[in-house]
């Protein structure tokens, strides 16, 4: 980690267009803000899940489409990190194939990252276990510090 003198250099960043990464991301500006870092935004195109279906015909997961995947890009690029770009901070963008835990994990290395900062679903229980926590698996597995953001809780009317 580059951590120097107190300062996060770097912060990674996962993104999928969800309000709680978009929560992930405005905690990152922020600290990208204050401390004059770098946001590294993670977009992981998770793999295609096959399902036994001999009777129809093969379906094309959109993963492996041109067209899908450039607007995917743009959406990510273009509406998904608005915040960052209208920030004035320094940040790039990366989109990869994988799942989400491993991605972020993987450029979190290779960018030599102070922090990653990603939303929190709140499955929890047996959702987390069937559908998986990218937060989760992250917290459990990477070797980088974790910041965990998770959305305020709607507020009740009387």
């Amino acid at each position: 980690m580059a951590i120097d003198g107190g300062r996060i250099r770097r912060i990674v960043v996962g993104v999928d267009g969800s309000e709680h990464s978009e929560a992930a991301i405005k905690w990152a500006v922020r600290m990208a803000k204050g401390m004059g870092s770098e946001v590294v935004a993670v977009f992981a195109i998770a793999p295609p899940i096959y399902f036994d279906a001999s009777f129809m015909a093969p379906v094309v997961p959109p993963q492996f489409d041109e067209e899908w995947r450039a607007g995917m890009k743009q959406e990510f690029e273009g509406q998904w990190c608005k915040s960052l770009r209208d920030a004035g901070i320094r940040y790039q963008t990366i989109m990869e194939d994988g799942r989400p835990a491993s991605v972020i994990a993987k450029v979190a290395e290779s960018v030599n990252a102070d922090l990653i900062v990603v939303g929190r679903r709140g499955r929890g229980g047996v959702a987390e276990l069937f559908l998986g926590s990218a937060s989760h698996e992250l917290v459990l597995h990477s070797k980088r510090p974790i910041l965990v953001i998770s959305t305020e809780p709607p507020t009740q009317s009387t």
